[in-house]
């Protein structure tokens, strides 16, 4: 009708090779900035730093969409494409977002994995993503790892009445943990139960009588030390290091360029001269995001070094403005400690589409579904 309101251009798909992806940081950052997308792992750095440290390993081909609205960019989503064997003996060939390799142990997990998207058009991008990939043929399985809009993702495959009608998987569920610093270290401390405040606050003082503590960030230039330390406690307490090979080579890389931009928070808790625990952790924003921790388990039966150190760290984290201090998945050794040392959680699990003659009916045998 005349003077009536214009619809909205189509969303159409341009795809970015490998070459026009790296020379794109802006246009990603831009982007990303007016999303709900993570900003650790769906950063430009952490993206291209895992697909140049693990793609080639995984003899994987990249697929990055990038959906327009007219000539808008409003939306990217960084899968890659490879060929796997599930079960122990069926051939699949998949398509995963970068970030992933689901349910292979050499390539790091990457969390909160999703579409790099405007926030209002998120929705649409997931939406275009399913109907592009089930006009291809050519895939068997799709999965989106460890993202917190599992739900959505099952909704867009839903929504779209493909025939034949794909299986579709929400599996590998777990919870991350977010502690909330907006209003600073000592409301923080007041929340918490009487047990996880002794454990971060109060046994400081036990510590210190065993010594001279000192908490500190590690420069720049001991970023290597660094992880020299976090991998001999880690080895200790795990009985294997916390990164090795290109897992260590992306972190330190990305450690490196994070640093420079005063985003890395690699800290040690030193008795003496001696590092007894080391707590990796990244900034963006508001936000600090726990990669990983390591101390000495012999160092005493009457605290949990881990635990104080996690005290200082959030103590340092509120007084730097930081608003959430993100646990991620996963759970202790012993005990579940993110969650009592948590105000808040989120659910993440793993979508798996499937595909083709035999592995629906494989998945849905296993899964028991008619």
């Amino acid at each position: 009708m005349p003077g009536g309101p214009a619809h909205p251009a189509a969303l159409t798909l341009l795809r970015w090779s490998v070459a026009e992806w790296l020379d794109n940081e802006p246009v990603w950052r831009r982007l990303l900035a007016r999303s709900n997308a993570d900003a650790l792992f769906l950063s430009w750095e952490w993206q291209t730093l895992w697909w140049e440290c693990f793609g080639g390993a995984l003899s994987a081909t990249p697929d990055i969409m990038a959906f327009h609205r007219g000539s808008e960019l409003v939306g990217i989503a960084p899968f890659y494409r490879r060929r796997v064997v599930r079960r122990g003996l069926v051939p699949a060939r998949s398509v995963q977002l970068i970030g992933l390799s689901w349910r292979d142990s050499g390539p790091m997990i990457s969390e909160y994995l999703d579409v790099v998207a405007v926030t209002e058009e998120t929705d649409a991008v997931r939406s275009a993503c399913a109907q592009v990939l089930l006009q291809d043929r050519a895939w068997t399985e799709w999965v989106i790892g460890f993202t917190a809009a599992s739900m959505e993702w099952s909704a867009a495959f839903s929504g779209l009445g493909a025939r034949p009608r794909p299986y579709v998987r929400v599996v590998d569920g777990m919870m991350s943990y977010q502690a909330d610093l907006s209003q600073g270290f000592a409301a923080y401390l007041r929340s918490l139960g009487q047990s996880a405040r002794r454990s971060m606050w109060s046994l400081r003082r036990r510590l210190a009588a065993q010594g001279q503590v000192r908490f500190e960030l590690v420069a720049p230039e001991q970023i290597d030390s660094g992880f020299n330390d976090l991998n001999r406690l880690h080895q200790l307490r795990w009985r294997r290091p916390a990164f090795t090979g290109s897992a260590l080579q992306f972190h330190r890389r990305l450690a490196h360029r994070l640093a420079s931009r005063g985003e890395l928070a690699l800290s040690r808790l030193r008795m003496g001269d001696e590092a007894v625990s080391v707590l990796y952790d990244i900034r963006k924003g508001a936000r600090q995001y726990n990669i990983s921790l390591g101390f000495n388990p012999a160092f005493s039966s009457k605290l949990s070094l881990g635990l104080v150190h996690f005290g200082y760290a959030l103590e340092a984290a509120a007084d730097s403005r930081i608003g959430i201090y993100d646990f991620l998945g996963g759970g202790g050794q012993r005990s579940d400690y993110k969650r009592h040392l948590s105000q808040a959680h989120s659910t993440l699990g793993c979508v798996q589409v499937l595909r083709g003659h035999l592995l629906p009916s494989l998945y849905r045998w296993h899964d028991r579904v008619p």
